[in-house]
């Protein structure tokens, strides 16, 4: 049997609250120019669909 010995981590460093939100805010910012500008929900394996229902076509 071996001897492991394990090295006791007591300060995590975490990144700046600004720059998880500035990160958030690009994120989310970046998704919403995609939807209204462009009107892309993303792939289809997302599970968002188009909100507009369409009409059914009677030919």
């Amino acid at each position: 049997m071996a001897a492991t010995t394990f090295t006791l981590v007591t300060t995590v460093p975490r990144p700046h609250r600004l720059a998880t939100a500035v990160r958030a805010i690009r994120a989310f910012g970046g998704a919403a120019a995609a939807v209204a500008l462009l009107g892309d929900y993303g792939p289809p394996e997302a599970g968002i669909k188009d909100p507009r229902p369409r009409p059914a076509r009677t030919d």
